[in-house]
């Protein structure tokens, strides 16, 4: 009996659109990138239309990696931006790939009902329940890795934290702590926290009791588990982890944390 094989166009633009959405929510897991859900929106929305790829006839290998690369390209570059292209595209890319090889094994192996890869592209009837189950399991995955390998590159290494500013350089010894989540709400950009001691002279009317008053600082409300108060944090014309420069605000604490040589305390988010 001829088994002729069906594809329901909304049910194919869904199912890529639903599995785009969360494979770029799994990219920004691994970037450490907030990305704003119109972007993310967006880029699924071109997911699920290059997902039609799989209505035209078998294509040679190098054609269908060059239609690949360039959707793609065009997916990063609608969520992430130009700004670090490359390491963007990789990452998504990569999960990709790991997408791909998963469903053509579920193909080989399982041959789910009605189930069809074709140019890099999935389709296969799929209960709604089933599809959520599945995707935020492997977007669980995602996110479980991406913590442990933060807490890999926590482990006991000091970094060595440069900033300029006012025409001053200082040099700090760091520890990466994914504890430290502050982030300035008015920009989004991270908080490096320094011991007050390694900003002496920097600020020379710091007055810790008109904290408001000091030109150049300004105050960042904070909570933690033992309480909450303000932070005076401040943006340097540049700052480097080792050799990469990041993009932060500098946070001066009231309490001593110069311990063991370490006087920062930064997110290892800022490594990647």
């Amino acid at each position: 009996m001829l088994h002729l094989n069906i594809v329901y166009i909304d049910t194919l633009f869904i199912i890529n659109l639903y599995v785009n959405f969360f494979m770029i929510r799994a990219c920004g897991a691994f970037l450490h990138r907030k990305i704003n859900t119109a972007r993310c929106v967006s880029g699924a929305v071109a997911g699920g239309v290059s997902s039609l790829v799989i209505l035209l006839p078998s294509l040679p290998l190098l054609l269908n990696t060059a239609i690949k690369l360039g959707i793609g390209a065009v997916l990063v570059l609608i969520v992430f931006g130009r700004g670090k292209f490359l390491k963007n595209a990789l990452v998504f890319f990569v999960i990709n790939i790991i997408f791909a090889g998963v469903m053509l094994a579920l193909s080989l192996f399982f041959s789910p009902l009605g189930m069809i890869y074709n140019n890099g592209t999935v389709y296969f009837g799929i209960s709604f329940l089933a599809l959520l189950i599945f995707t935020a399991a492997a977007y669980f995955t995602i996110r479980v890795l991406r913590y442990f390998l933060d807490v890999r590159f926590n482990a006991d290494r000091i970094y060595r934290v440069t900033f300029e500013y006012n025409g001053e350089n200082r040099s700090l010894s760091a520890f990466a702590d994914s504890g430290n989540t502050l982030t300035d709400f008015f920009t989004g950009k991270l908080v490096i926290i320094c011991d007050k001691s390694t900003c002496a002279g920097l600020f020379p009317e710091f007055d810790e009791s008109e904290l408001e008053l000091v030109k150049g600082l300004r105050l960042l409300p904070y909570s933690t588990i033992n309480g909450s108060g303000i932070i005076p944090v401040f943006k340097p014309a540049s700052v480097k982890i080792e050799d990469k420069e990041v993009d932060v605000l500098l946070g001066i604490s009231k309490e001593n944390i110069n311990k063991n040589g370490v006087n920062a305390i930064f997110n290892p988010k800022l490594l990647f």
